[in-house]
């Protein structure tokens, strides 16, 4: 069974640490896709806004979270 893109995106959230990593990543999105860091906060990555990324920008931000991901691995 394939997971699904908001399983994906929160098991990917998941595995930031919160050592800033995740502020600095809403800071990219809000960046990259035009919306405030408020409404990503609470509406992209949260239970509650129900992992609200919209499906337009979800294999992006993917993307951009496996790049993170991957950043932080090597630089430890």
């Amino acid at each position: 069974m394939e997971i699904s893109k908001k399983d994906n995106i929160k098991n990917l959230w998941q595995q930031l640490p919160n050592d800033g990593s995740k502020s600095d990543f809403i800071a990219l999105c809000s960046e990259e896709f035009g919306r405030s860091k408020k409404t990503i906060r609470q509406w992209w990555f949260t239970k509650y806004g129900d992992w609200s990324v919209p499906e337009e920008f979800q294999d992006i931000v993917i993307k951009l979270l496996q790049k993170k991901i991957r950043l932080k691995n090597t630089a430890n």
